[in-house]
């Protein structure tokens, strides 16, 4: 049986454990009360790493970059005036010759026979003009007569003059002391009128590199403007060069004006016809000079009208539109929009949003 002693102990028992099990609770709300507003806390997003430029005044706007072939600044290309049978190739390519030495001949067998018959048929004439005009004094002949025979004799000694003149030009002999740089015939071939067998270059006048430029990068390159010269066959070398001459057409062909380039005589630097180079031709209009920003810093753009990113001084990015000009190699001319001294986006500018902050890379 149990006493009101007992029965109140029992109850105290039963009432442990459920008050434990409250206090458990509770502080297990507490910690997941606590956790949850620890990770609900905003988390600041790491800076977005960037490369930069600071805008300025680039003369690299006014430069050019063309590709071209060295050769001799004055060539011949030599030929016989009159058709015929090659008879002597006397030289080589790459042949140094002299002022008037016999480079190449034609078989003169038919100019010589057309010297012969033409010189026949003029003292023919001669005869009959003395004889028409004996007969003319006499009253035998008309006097008409008499002068188409005069006229016949002149036309013979002119036909007679000039096929002497033919029969000279079946020689080729050099114009100047220089090298031979291409051979184009071979003896015993047949050659057209005009037609060259020979390319001579003239050694007192030097090399040059003759490239092609479109019609607006001509018009900013003057005679005297410099240039720096790199042939492929001297890969390690910079060559200092100046304009020598600006073509005043362009080619049909290519659709380029030529622009020659004087090349400097150097130790070491052999020049040969037909070597490729590259100029770096550097205007003389640098008055003119313009902001500049790179290529890759243009996000999009329409006509003239393009975005960029400038980096504030609290490194955030903001957008900016700007007015475009021409575009010069990997540049692009900033004619409105931009200032000096702002610092623009070369790299990572396509992750950004306008006020996001940045991290400048070095």
């Amino acid at each position: 049986m149990l006493t009101p002693s007992r029965m109140h102990a029992r109850r105290a028992n039963h009432t442990r454990p459920t008050l434990l099990v409250m206090a458990t609770l509770t502080a297990s709300s507490v910690f997941f009360v606590t956790g949850c507003s620890k990770a609900s806390a905003p988390v600041t997003a790491p800076a977005q790493p960037v490369r930069v430029v600071v805008v300025g005044h680039d003369s690299s706007a006014n430069t050019d970059v063309a590709t071209g072939l060295v050769g001799s600044h004055e060539e011949f290309r030599l030929g016989f005036k009159t058709g015929g049978l090659i008879s002597r190739m006397l030289v080589e390519a790459g042949d140094s010759v002299k002022a008037g030495q016999t480079l190449a001949t034609l078989d003169t067998t038919e100019l010589d026979a057309q010297v012969r018959q033409i010189s026949e048929s003029l003292s023919k004439a001669k005869r009959d003009a003395v004889r028409a005009e004996t007969l003319f004094k006499q009253g035998v002949l008309a006097e008409q007569v008499a002068q188409d025979a005069r006229t016949q004799v002149a036309m013979m000694e002119s036909n007679l003059s000039a096929a002497r003149f033919n029969r000279q030009q079946a020689v080729i002999v050099a114009p100047a002391n220089g090298v031979v740089l291409q051979r184009l015939a071979e003896a015993r071939e047949v050659t057209a009128p005009g037609t060259p067998v020979l390319v001579v270059s003239r050694a007192d006048q030097g090399w040059v590199l003759r490239v092609g430029l479109n019609d607006q990068a001509a018009t900013r390159v003057n005679v005297g403007d410099s240039a720096l010269v790199r042939i492929n066959a001297y890969p390690g070398q910079t060559l200092n060069s100046r304009v020598k001459e600006v073509g005043a057409a362009t080619d049909p062909r290519t659709g380029t004006i030529t622009v020659t380039l004087a090349l400097p005589n150097m130790t070491g630097i052999k020049y040969i016809a037909g070597q490729v180079g590259e100029a770096l031709l550097l205007s003389s209009k640098n008055a003119s000079q313009q902001l500049t920003v790179p290529l890759g810093a243009v996000l999009e753009g329409q006509d003239k009208k393009a975005k960029v990113y400038i980096v504030d001084a609290q490194n955030k990015a903001q957008l900016k539109f700007i007015e475009a000009g021409a575009i010069q190699d990997d540049r692009v001319v900033v004619t409105a929009g931009l200032q000096a001294g702002q610092r623009v986006v070369s790299e990572g500018a396509a992750w950004l949003n306008p006020g996001m902050t940045v991290r400048v890379l070095r």
